[in-house]
């Protein structure tokens, strides 16, 4: 089974060593990701997650083994729009396109550090206090609202407190030094790169779009090895995405749609499955159909990837018009 400590403890080496190899071997120098590297690249860490999906059906059960499919299409699938955030956020700091791939990386680190906080925040509390599931699905449905109708929301990365805050306490450079988090000005001083900035920025960020994420992984599994593995396989196939996304954002006109549909489908799913009388419901009405054990979840990872697939096949039917500028 998935619950003991040596799991836990096996599975977050491999996650670690899979981090050196991305740091040392796959970015290990500056340069522009084309669409071909990253095209490669989003294949390997798509592979990787799959073995881990593999490795979950046999170690655990296929219960747990959807749950994670399933778990794991949903936060690609939010990850997505997170990385049009980082398109305004490299935009903003004017940040060379052959520094971008080791910011990426400095970002993954710091979205995997938040989803574990709030990953064990959430499990304690839904272990405290179960109802506690109704209102995280609540700020789904919520959240759904505000994606699907709160239009564009601007990102301007200057307004970021935890910038401004850095800035009151050290000086920053005005040119980048490659990658390097520190520098020295003219007169000696010892001062913070634009780089560090942007990768402040992607580290708060980040924990917004935890804030996001992690409720809608708990609409799907309460099992937290599931939560867990399944956002740091998604988080790990963000960087190549990106690049692989960067030059096709016209494709996906429809996505935040879809994306609405997604976050308010789980939050109802979540408050359906905690509420006793619509649990026992839901459990006559599989019974009653035969869909077994596993029924809803493959029902879920079903409508889950419908929606995606056919929002994206909307935007690229009916793409953004030119702008008339």
């Amino acid at each position: 089974m998935l619950d003991g400590i040596g799991v836990w403890i096996g599975f977050n080496l491999v996650l670690v060593g899979l981090l050196v190899l991305d740091l040392f071997i796959l970015s290990r120098r500056e340069h522009i990701v084309g669409l071909k590297e990253a095209g490669w690249l989003t294949a390997f860490w798509t592979l990787v997650a799959a073995v881990v999906g593999s490795w979950i059906f046999i170690a655990g059960d296929s219960t747990q083994g959807v749950e994670y499919t399933t778990a794991y299409v949903a936060e690609r699938a939010l990850s997505i729009d997170n990385l049009f955030v980082f398109l305004v956020i490299f935009g903003y700091f004017k940040l060379p396109r052959e520094y971008q791939a080791r910011a990426l990386l400095f970002g993954i680190v710091g979205a995997l550090l938040a989803r574990a906080l709030f990953i064990g925040v959430g499990v304690a509390a839904i272990e405290a206090f179960e109802q506690i599931l109704i209102a995280l699905g609540a700020f789904l449905i919520y959240t759904a609202y505000k994606l699907a109708f709160a239009g564009d929301q601007e990102v301007d990365p200057g307004r970021n407190i935890a910038v401004r805050l850095f800035k009151r306490v050290m000086p920053v450079s005005e040119e980048f030094n490659h990658t390097n988090f520190f520098t020295r000005l003219p007169n000696g001083a010892r001062a913070a790169t634009p780089f560090l900035l942007v990768v402040i920025v992607l580290g708060t960020t980040d924990v917004v779009f935890a804030i996001d994420s992690i409720p809608t992984v708990f609409g799907i599994t309460e099992n937290a090895f599931i939560v867990w593995s399944s956002n740091a396989m998604a988080v790990l196939g963000m960087r190549p995405l990106f690049f692989l996304l960067e030059g096709m954002v016209r494709l996906f006109r429809f996505l935040q749609y879809g994306l609405a549909i997604i976050l308010g489908f789980v939050g109802v799913k979540m408050i359906v499955e905690t509420i006793p009388a619509t649990e026992e419901w839901l459990h006559n009405v599989e019974e009653s159909a035969h869909l077994g054990e596993q029924g809803l979840i493959f029902i879920s990872l079903g409508i889950i990837l419908t929606v995606l697939f056919g929002s994206i096949g909307l935007s690229a039917i009916f793409p953004q018009p030119e702008s008339s500028e």
